[in-house]
């Protein structure tokens, strides 16, 4: 009979990328040749990986849909791919009402479908845009959507499973030790392999979804922002650039969206609603084509975003009553545009005016690179307003659970000329005026001094994170990444690190 190390290299070519001896996150700018790759599907292939990389001295990675910019997921190890790992139970319990549990890999939309066709049916109360990206991604890296009194996804979870450094499977939660589940909720793949996430869900319910275009000039101030925010139980702001064509940030608008529970009959059906994501997808891949000449032709930037415009934001329904499943994954086939992405997170003031200073910055500092000829933003700015985290590395954390955080990204076509320039930026201002963190999943590290930066300012909780960290894997058999090291423990030759 074969042993267990025999049985796991059987996993190794397992998957529907079973051959492939590299992977690449989504948005291509991260390529890693591991010494194995591996597509667990079940509790104890994970173990088995975890006693393999003990017995052999190497170190584990693991990845769910890739759905990334930063390096969280680079080694020259073990990978662990964990997109096999997908079933998913609903049960009740008296202290959580509804939950879901769903294995690592789950995506968003296998869950969304167990929830709506459940009974009674169930939904998330908040939720990435993105229904294709998965469980334990979500939760690792802190990711977050846009409802206004809600904080991060991970915030919701009850419990998480983690196979850890001794290769058995280990709970967290609230019951069992808060300050280790407020370190587990957002761990960056630092404790172990995630296997399961429990989190509490809601019945279904619906939501009328507002789309405004706006002048920015005379709608975008404090005030109407501010009211705006705390009537609305979910809002996203995207400004296009150069979206009326007058070349004048005078001119321009932003689409506003507006998300408010309601109790009125939906307005679409799943029909519909189908044949839209189909348009849609197709929509975002002419528009692909499109983005590919604008990188090669940078000053067809103000016709091109202009065109898409109109046919895009400035062309969708005014009013709409949908299911929040539907609500909340609005937009289909966003992920067919590889993009740059830079997010950063900042507490908003009492009178909202420092979140209408740096979306009007963004879009002055826009027309200031157009007028020297250079158009490094092609896509668009954003920002959503949420609650703050628990979470000890959540970007949003603060210890004040009504504190609000404003979520502020720029994004460009892939490989952009000029872009990490204009983006980083942005970041510098925030990390100086606001001592804002960077959304883990998105691009970061490329910014000037962020390393010793986050070092500095993470401080006591990255210490509190740590110990927790070093209990569940003394030995780092899951630490090998170069920017998280630096990160913790400081710069190399840097007085300061981690005790």
């Amino acid at each position: 009979m074969p042993n267990f190390f025999e049985k796991l290299e059987s996993l190794i070519e397992k998957g529907n990328d079973a051959h492939a001896k590299k992977w690449h996150n989504w948005a291509g700018n991260v390529v890693v040749e591991p010494e194995s790759i591996f597509h667990p599907s079940s509790l104890q292939d994970l173990k088995e990986i975890v006693k393999k990389a003990k017995k052999n001295g190497k170190k584990i990675r693991c990845v769910a849909e890739g759905h990334t910019w930063s390096s969280l997921s680079v080694t020259k190890d073990y990978l662990v791919i964990v997109r096999n790992l997908d079933q998913i139970q609903v049960e009740k319990s008296e202290k959580y009402g509804w939950t879901v549990t769903a294995e690592a890999g789950a995506t968003i939309k296998q869950i969304d479908d167990v929830l709506r066709n459940h009974k009674p049916p169930l939904a998330f109360d908040s939720m990435t845009v993105l229904n294709s990206v998965r469980a334990s991604g979500v939760v690792a890296t802190g990711s977050h959507g846009a409802r206004t009194r809600g904080a991060t996804i991970p915030d919701e979870a009850v419990t998480l499973q983690i196979v850890t450094d001794d290769g058995e499977l280990h709970e967290f939660s609230d019951e069992k030790d808060p300050l280790e589940m407020r370190a587990a909720r957002i761990n960056l793949g630092l404790f172990g392999i995630i296997y399961k996430v429990t989190w509490r869900v809601q019945p279904l319910f619906n939501l009328r979804m507002i789309d405004f275009q706006l002048p920015i000039k005379s709608w975008l101030n404090p005030a109407t922002l501010k009211e705006f925010v705390e009537k609305s139980d979910s809002v996203e702001i995207f400004y296009w650039p150069f979206n009326e064509g007058e070349f004048d940030p005078n001119d321009d608008k932003i689409w506003v969206k507006q998300w408010l529970r309601t109790d009125d009959p939906v307005t679409n059906s799943q029909t519909e609603l189908g044949v839209k994501r189909v348009f849609d997808d197709l929509g975002t891949k002419f528009g692909d084509r499109l983005y590919e000449f604008i990188v090669k032709c940078p000053e067809g930037t103000p016709h091109l975003s202009n065109l898409l415009w109109k046919a895009g934001p400035a062309s969708k329904p005014k009013n709409v009553v949908l299911q929040a499943p539907d609500a909340i994954h609005y937009q289909a086939g966003i992920d067919n545009v590889p993009c740059e992405d830079l997010e950063f997170v900042f507490k908003v003031d009492e009178d909202f005016a420092n979140v209408v200073e740096e979306f009007n910055h963004i879009v002055n500092t826009v027309y200031a690179y157009a007028n020297k000829g250079k158009f490094p933003m092609n896509l668009t700015a954003e920002m959503r307003i949420t609650r703050a985290s628990s979470s000890l590395l959540a970007p949003g954390f603060d210890e004040d659970p009504n504190a609000i955080y404003c979520f502020m990204e720029v994004l460009s076509i892939r490989n952009t000329p000029g872009w990490e320039e204009f983006s980083s930026g942005f970041a510098t201002r925030w990390m100086e005026k606001y001592k804002a963190r960077p959304h883990w999943a998105k691009y970061w590290e490329y910014v000037p001094g962020i390393k010793p930066y986050l070092h500095e300012i993470l401080g006591e909780r990255l210490q509190m994170f740590e110990r927790i960290r070093s209990k569940y894997d003394a030995n780092k058999i899951f630490f090998d990444n170069k920017s998280l090291e630096e990160v913790f423990y400081g710069a190399p030759n840097s007085k300061k690190a981690l005790k």
